[in-house]
């Protein structure tokens, strides 16, 4: 047996690590799953722990603004490749950040009975919720593609 020329070595060895490479990342669908199953479960936390957005329990609604950070914690965890996912994913991430983020300054002015910041804190959060419909047509419409 005699050994490959260079040129053919080489193209070898370049189609072995273009499929070990591609065999290794996670389909589209097994990405798409993922990123839903996160932002599926964010929404299902929050409706439990806030009575379906009708508590007015800071407790409750301090416990979904943890809801809503852990969610953004696992987006930022998820290693995805496929780019127009990764958008969506940061879409996700920002969203659950501010709406964190917002809850907490509601609850905390709220509590002080602090009505001006209590009304700036809910326009933020409702702000911080508005991109959650465009996300979710969004990453349906994509992933039910494949």
């Amino acid at each position: 047996m005699r050994p490959l020329p260079c040129s053919t070595l080489t193209i070898v060895l370049t189609v072995i690590l273009a499929l070990t490479a591609f065999g290794c990342a996670p389909s589209r669908d097994a990405q798409c799953k993922s990123v839903i199953q996160i932002a599926n479960g964010a929404v299902e936390e929050a409706k439990k722990l806030t009575n379906g957005g009708q508590t007015n329990e800071p407790q409750a609604m301090l416990q979904a603004a943890d809801a809503m950070e852990q969610a953004a914690e696992g987006m930022k965890a998820l290693e995805l490749t496929d780019e127009q996912l990764q958008t969506y994913q940061n879409g996700f991430i920002e969203m659950y950040a501010q709406t964190a983020e917002a809850t907490r300054n509601f609850v905390d002015a709220f509590e002080k009975k602090d009505r001006p910041r209590a009304e700036a804190a809910l326009a933020n959060l409702q702000r911080a919720t508005q991109p959650e419909q465009e996300l979710v047509q969004g990453i349906n419409t994509y992933c039910q593609g494949n």
